[in-house]
């Protein structure tokens, strides 16, 4: 199989490599390039070109124009027949243009992750449909959002259910997911390190190729371990906003959610999304503020008071929201079908 694939933001990358490492498990013989991290690399991914910096929001993004463009020129120049499927993961504006450009030359293209259309730009799905040959989706309820359009969307399931072990609780152990991004990094780490300074220990989640080892103090209460160490370990936890929110509710870890973006980016989303109360999945998903979260506004004492008063998530109901376990199995079926 001569697999293009293209993951450019780290949660994307580590669900691409999952992916990867399922095919070579069945024997599947595989050419695959593309775009991706570390993951991928590490997985077999010959990168077509370097990638940005990972980033999220207007501003961010915007930093890096010149990088995302050549990686979008170097996925378009290796989108030709021959190639068995063009699979994106996310980021629905970057991957859309190409997917489009390698549909209309007879390539297969494949989405994973649906754009947020519950949140703004509706629309979008008409887009969506010229763009993909099949959409594989997160949430039971996103296939309708397709109605009227001629798009192969199925319902997967979530990975983070997948992802789930079981815990090991320590006393007064408390976790940190400040992100992996630099923005992200420079916005929340301060800001959680402060507000945990008086836990006895703190385990700081580090993603691959992440930074984060060189903006930590020398601190022996702080511990660097990987996300799903610290999720089995916390007794608490902090995150910022994404899909460890959800990950860390379906292991059952009390947690508070906090994340700040750009000023720019905080005002152009606040005018673009419409009724949407939640940034945090289990609240999203629940429909209500089942998880303290903090969006843009916060001090390490509104933290530190809001860690100390956090109760178990709402994991079965949740649970129940993402689907039966073995989304990366399902996933391989799909993309081995062809279709």
């Amino acid at each position: 199989m001569r697999l293009l694939l293209s993951a450019i933001e780290p949660s994307a990358d580590r669900l691409g490599a999952e992916l990867v490492a399922e095919l070579r498990r069945r024997g599947v013989p595989l050419t695959l390039t593309g775009l991706g991290g570390p993951c991928l690399q590490a997985a077999g991914l010959v990168p077509l070109a370097p990638l940005a910096p990972p980033a999220m929001g207007l501003w961010e993004v915007l930093a890096h124009l010149g990088a995302l463009r050549r990686q979008r020129q170097a996925l378009l120049r290796a989108a030709v027949p021959g190639v068995d499927t063009l699979l994106c993961i996310d980021a629905p504006d970057f991957h859309l243009p190409v997917a489009a450009a390698a549909r209309r030359r007879g390539v297969r293209t494949v989405g994973w992750v649906s754009p947020q259309l519950w949140a703004w730009r509706p629309g979008r799905k008409h887009a969506v449909a010229a763009a993909l040959s099949q959409l594989w989706c997160l949430f039971p309820f996103e296939p309708a959002l397709y109605a009227g359009t001629d798009l192969d969307a199925r319902f997967l399931g979530h990975p983070a259910l997948d992802r789930v072990r079981p815990r090991a609780p320590e006393p007064g152990v408390v976790a940190l997911f400040p992100g992996s991004r630099p923005a992200e990094l420079s916005r929340h780490l301060a800001p959680f390190l402060e507000a945990t300074r008086d836990a006895h220990t703190v385990l700081v989640a580090e993603a691959p190729g992440s930074e984060l080892r060189s903006r930590l103090p020398a601190d022996p209460r702080l511990h660097v371990v990987g996300s799903a160490e610290a999720m089995v370990r916390a007794e608490r936890a902090l995150a910022k906003s994404g899909t460890v929110t959800l990950e860390l509710a379906l292991h059952g870890v009390p947690f508070v959610v906090a994340h700040r973006v750009h000023w720019l980016t905080y005002a152009v989303g606040k005018r673009l999304v419409g009724g949407i109360r939640f940034l945090a999945l289990p609240n999203l998903l629940s429909d209500r503020e089942a998880v303290r979260e903090f969006v843009q506004h916060f001090t390490p004492a509104d933290l530190r008071l809001a860690l100390a008063a956090a109760t178990a998530p709402p994991t079965e109901e949740l649970v129940a929201c993402v689907g039966p376990p073995g989304v990366i199995e399902r996933a391989a079926d799909l993309l081995l079908a062809g279709g």
